[in-house]
């Protein structure tokens, strides 16, 4: 869940918070789901590891993380949107009967979290909408522990030209009108594509990782290059 400007972005996803997840999967074709997992995947969560989602919104990453950490530990997730946290209280005491998550109304660039907490901490579809990117990143860094790993799911641009224009024409064009007939409040959706417009190309967000000081820092393409994960540790 993005937090640019507290004020204009909160109102913005509040009135889309329940029908969030659905909409996403509508215009990604259902390919969001598949691009979570891998990035689950990557993160190679351990039982009993502290795990962190940021900017987790509806939780559907923290659906798989609390799967993956098993019953007995608590995953946390951090969102600014009261709206969104509601939604994702609901739902996943619904789908994580027998499993422990925390969701707690925060900011990323102030996390409520004393250094070396966590084994591993994700963020989705958030990073490029915050204000200041490298203190969040920072803030992140700050509460891994050492030897734990950074997991960042993007949105991104595709690589082949030919690709590339017919996304943009989507993503411009189609992604917004469809998304506003299904919220009914096409801010949200012109939003959304600004944001990723204005967002850094991957190897940018790979250096800004980087710079940070988290090692190995990588990314891997999906779908052509429209989303990415980016990763690296401490």
């Amino acid at each position: 869940m993005p937090e640019t400007d507290i004020t204009d972005v909160e109102k913005v996803f509040s009135v889309i918070a329940k029908r969030y997840d659905m909409l996403n999967s509508i215009l990604t074709l259902n390919i969001d789901k598949l691009w979570r997992r891998k990035a689950i995947k990557i993160c190679d969560i351990k039982e009993e590891q502290k795990v962190l989602d940021l900017c987790c919104g509806t939780g559907q990453m923290i659906n798989y993380e609390c799967k993956a950490v098993g019953k007995n530990t608590t995953v946390i997730g951090v969102d600014f949107s009261q709206e969104m946290l509601n939604v994702g209280d609901r739902r996943l005491n619904k789908s994580l009967k027998d499993y422990k998550f925390e969701l707690i109304r925060d900011s990323i660039l102030e996390l409520p979290f004393e250094e070396n907490t966590f084994d591993c901490i994700t963020i989705a579809f958030g990073l490029r909408n915050i204000s200041d990117k490298s203190k969040s990143l920072s803030e992140m860094y700050r509460v891994l522990k050492p030897g734990g790993r950074l997991v960042c799911l993007e949105l991104s641009k595709p690589n082949i030209p030919i690709l590339k224009n017919i996304y943009d024409m989507y993503f411009n064009n189609v992604l917004p009108f469809v998304g506003s007939i299904g919220t009914g409040d096409k801010k949200a959706y012109y939003y959304l594509r600004d944001s990723v417009n204005e967002f850094m190309n991957k190897n940018q967000l790979k250096q800004e990782i980087s710079k940070i000081g988290f090692k190995n820092s990588e990314y891997k393409s999906l779908t052509f290059g429209i989303a990415s994960i980016h990763y690296g540790i401490k």
